[in-house]
């Protein structure tokens, strides 16, 4: 089994990420897994996802709280197990089955580059996207916390994140050891309307030959689809393929 670890904190997303979440990994997996929603607010969310309780929602800025995920037993997951960070707006669009199942050697970091970005010179990998072995990156967690506020404001005061909140991602990537596995970059992508030229480009450049995006169709490589950057809402958007993929 993998523990599949989530984070909704503030009023940006409802309970309705949460719970599409959950069904989109349930339709497209054979794999035993158990998701977790660490939240001040649980109103709403499925009973199949067990609620882990925000206590403190302004101890930490945000997708901080992310950092809480690599402390030693989260959530009474016992060393050793398998753990998958996932961010919740992700609309899953394939099979998981190669990913959830995936054997990750204890010590190792598991991850994708973030092709579509202009910056990977700063920030190499998604943050929405986190495997180990619970217990193996818990030093991601002393680190940080030996100055949380000077870590959540170094990646914005250089320049190499947006404010007001971000760099979560940068801090792993700046920490995290060098014994990574690195999961095909074909699998996953980002839909940012205002961008997608850029990501088409990207696409081309760095993954594949072929059109990443035609008429509402992904490439047949796609698994997962990540909405991130801080006004990208998936309900906003009226393109037919999320009402395909991204529904209850």
């Amino acid at each position: 089994m993998i523990h599949i670890l989530t984070l909704k904190v503030g009023d940006k997303y409802s309970s309705q990420y949460i719970n599409n979440l959950y069904r989109g990994i349930k339709k497209n997996t054979t794999v035993e897994f158990k998701m977790y929603c660490y939240t001040e607010d649980p109103k709403d969310i499925i009973d199949d996802v067990e609620i882990i309780e925000l206590a403190n929602p302004n101890l930490l800025k945000l997708q901080w709280h992310k950092i809480q995920f690599h402390s030693k037993n989260f959530a009474g997951i016992k060393n050793g197990e398998r753990c998958l960070i996932l961010d919740i707006d992700w609309i899953i669009t394939g099979n998981l089955d190669d990913i959830l199942s995936f054997d990750i050697k204890s010590g190792h970091f598991g991850c994708f580059e973030r092709w579509w970005s202009n910056r990977l010179e700063w920030c190499s990998i998604n943050g929405g996207f986190q495997m180990y072995r619970m217990g193996d990156t818990e030093y991601l967690h002393r680190i940080f916390f030996a100055d949380a506020e000077y870590w959540q404001e170094r990646f914005i005061k250089l320049g190499e994140a947006e404010p007001p909140v971000n760099g979560e991602q940068n801090f792993v990537d700046l920490i995290i050891g060098p014994e990574r596995y690195w999961f095909p970059k074909q699998w996953f992508a980002k839909y940012h309307e205002p961008e997608m030229k850029k990501i088409e480009k990207n696409w081309i450049k760095r993954v594949s030959p072929n059109p990443l995006l035609i008429d509402g169709e992904w490439d047949d490589d796609i698994k997962m689809i990540h909405f991130s950057n801080a006004k990208n809402i998936i309900e906003n958007s009226n393109e037919s393929w999320i009402k395909e993929f991204w529904s209850g």
